[in-house]
C-alpha cells in the first residue's frame, strides 16, 4: 500500500507533536507512513524507511533542534531532497517546531526559504494546512477514496496505477444488450453506477461505487456466484461487499436476473420486502394488460394469453405467471435476449446440475418445473460443432450426429459410442460444477427422463407444425 504522507522527525519530538499529529491525520483519512505505525519487530530500519520515502507522496519535515542535532532525519530529508530534484513536483512540507526563521535558516538556507507552518499554531492549523496540499478541494479521486474509507475499505492513495483501473471501469457500458464487446462492458452482478455529473463530488460518489463495483463482480467470477448457488451463500456473497445489499435493494430487477433463486419465496432475505414490492407491481400491470387483451408475451404461455407477472418473477408466482416451463428455464440460466450474461456454463451443464443432488436445495415444485423446460428445450445437445461444448474424449458428437440423423427419418439406436460420449460429457460438468454424484448415477438419470426420446418428439412436432403451415398457405 503508498502512502500520503512519510513524517520526517526526530525522536525527542514524538511524544509532544509528531505522534498526536500522525493520529490526526489518521482521523482525516491521510495514508500516513510514520515509524510507530509502519515498522514491524524485525524491519530493517533503513530499507523501511527507503520504501516509506520512496512510496509516499509527500514528506513533513519536522524542523527542531533536536532534528538538526540528528543523523536519522537528515538521511530522511536528503532522500526527499533528492526526489524534488529529480520531479517538478513539491515533495516535502516543512513544520517548525519549537524554532524561528533564524534557527532554519543557520541550518538550510533553501529549507528557510520554503513556505512553513509552525506548531505554535495547534494540531488543529497544522493538519489543515497539510490537507490543503494532500487533499486538494474539488479532486473527485480523493472524495472517491474517503468514500470508500467510510464504507470499511482501505484503498490505496490517489497516486497508485489502481485508481486508473477505477477511472477507466467507471466508463464501461452495461454488461447486456445485443451488440458489446466484451472488454469494454462489465460482467456479470454489476449494475448501473451514479451518474457522471458535472461536479467533483459526483465524480468522486461515481468513482467509488467503480471501485466497489470492481471488487464484488470479480469475487463473483472468482467464486463463482451464479444461478447454481445456494441461496445462503449468495446471501453470504451481498453481505461481505461493501455497497452490494444497498445496490441490491436499489436495482431488485438485476438481482432477479443475476440471482433468480433468491426470487423464490422463503430464499429473498433482507431482499424479500423489495422483491415483493417489485412482483406486486408487475402484477398489476401485467393484469391491466390482460384486461384490455394485449398479447404481448401470449406466445410464451400456457394458454395463449399474455402472462400474469414477468419472466423474473415467475418463480414467486404459484403457477409460474402461467409461463411455459421452456421459457422459465431459460430465463432462469440465461437471461433474457438483451439482458445480462448471468452464468459462465453451457446448457449441457445445466442440465446436468438439475439431475444432480447439488440442486435438492431447490422446492421440489421449481425444480421439477426447471427441468420440465430442460426437457423442452433443444439446447442441451452437445457436439464439436458448437461452441464452447465440444471436448476431447473419443466419439465426442456421437450423440449429436445420431440425433440429428432423426431428422432425415433414421431410427434412432442407443450404442457403446454413444453411451461413452454422454459419459465423458457428464465428466466434464461433474468437473467444472463440482457435483458430487458419480456418472453412472447422472446418466441413469439421464436415461431416466428420456431426454433423449423428448428432443426426438419436439422435432417430429416442429415438422409437423412446420408441414401445417406450409398446407395452409397454399
Amino acid at each position: 500500500m503508498l502512502h500520503d504522507v512519510f513524517i520526517c522527525h526526530a525522536f525527542e519530538d514524538k511524544e509532544t507533536f509528531v505522534r498526536p499529529l500522525a493520529e490526526a491525520l489518521l482521523l482525516e483519512n491521510v495514508a500516513v507512513w510514520y515509524d510507530d505505525f509502519s515498522l514491524k519487530l524485525g524491519d530493517s530500519i533503513r530499507r523501511s524507511l527507503d520504501k516509506g520515502l520512496k512510496q509516499s507522496r509527500f514528506g513533513i519535515v519536522v524542523l527542531s533542534k533536536a532534528f538538526f542535532e540528528k543523523k536519522w532525519p537528515q538521511y530522511e530529508l536528503d532522500g526527499l531532497a533528492e526526489r524534488e530534484m529529480m520531479g517538478a513536483d513539491i515533495v516535502i512540507l516543512p513544520i517548525w517546531h519549537g524554532v524561528s526563521h533564524d534557527d532554519v535558516m543557520q541550518y538550510s538556507p533553501s529549507l528557510a526559504g520554503r513556505k512553513a507552518v509552525s506548531s505554535s499554531k495547534g494540531i488543529n492549523i497544522v493538519v489543515n494546512k497539510i490537507l490543503d496540499v494532500v487533499h486538494p478541494q474539488g479532486s473527485p479521486l480523493i472524495m472517491g477514496r474517503d468514500i470508500l474509507i467510510k464504507w470499511g475499505l482501505t484503498p490505496p492513495v490517489i497516486t497508485d496505477q489502481y485508481w486508473l483501473e477505477v477511472v477507466e471501469a467507471s466508463n464501461r457500458l452495461p454488461g447486456y444488450g445485443p451488440s458489446i464487446p466484451e472488454t469494454s462492458s462489465w460482467s456479470r452482478w454489476s449494475f448501473p453506477l451514479p451518474e457522471k455529473g458535472i461536479n467533483a463530488k459526483d465524480w468522486g460518489e461515481r468513482l467509488a461505487w467503480t471501485a466497489m463495483q470492481m471488487r464484488w463482480v470479480k469475487a463473483a467470477d472468482e467464486i463463482p456466484i451464479t444461478p447454481l448457488t445456494p441461496p445462503d451463500d449468495v446471501h453470504d456473497f451481498i453481505e461481505q461487499h461493501a455497497g452490494l445489499l444497498e445496490t441490491c435493494l436499489t436495482f431488485p430487477d438485476l438481482v432477479a436476473e443475476y440471482a433468480p433463486q433468491l426470487t423464490i419465496r422463503g430464499f429473498s432475505g433482507q431482499l424479500d420486502s423489495t422483491f415483493e414490492k417489485a412482483y406486486r407491481q408487475s402484477l398489476s400491470e401485467q393484469k391491466k394488460a390482460r384486461n384490455r387483451n394485449s398479447l404481448g408475451g401470449a406466445a410464451l404461455t400456457i394458454n395463449g394469453k399474455s402472462p400474469l407477472c414477468d419472466e423474473m418473477w415467475a418463480l414467486r408466482h404459484h403457477n409460474f405467471g402461467d409461463y411455459r416451463p421452456k421459457y422459465i428455464t431459460a430465463a432462469y440460466f440465461n437471461s433474457e435476449m438483451f439482458g445480462p450474461r448471468v452464468s459462465p456454463y453451457e446448457h449441457t451443464d445445466n442440465v446436468f446440475w438439475l439431475l444432480s443432488s447439488a440442486s435438492n436445495w431447490m422446492p421440489k415444485k421449481i425444480h421439477s418445473f426447471l427441468l420440465k423446460g430442460a426437457l423442452d428445450s433443444p439446447l442441451w445437445v452437445w457436439g464439436p460443432y458448437t461452441p464452447n461444448s465440444g471436448g476431447n474424449w473419443n466419439n465426442n458428437g456421437a450423440l449429436w450426429e445420431a440425433l440429428y440423423k432423426t431428422k432425415e427419418g433414421r431410427r434412432f439406436s442407443w450404442n457403446k459410442k454413444i453411451e461413452e460420449d454422454v459419459t465423458q460429457r457428464i465428466r466434464a460438468a461433474i468437473d467444472t460444477l463440482s457435483l458430487p454424484d458419480s456418472p453412472k448415477e447422472l446418466l441413469d438419470r439421464f436415461l431416466g427422463h428420456s431426454f433423449i426420446e423428448r428432443w426426438i418428439q419436439n422435432e417430429i412436432d416442429i415438422k409437423k407444425q412446420r408441414d401445417k403451415r406450409k398446407n395452409q398457405n397454399k
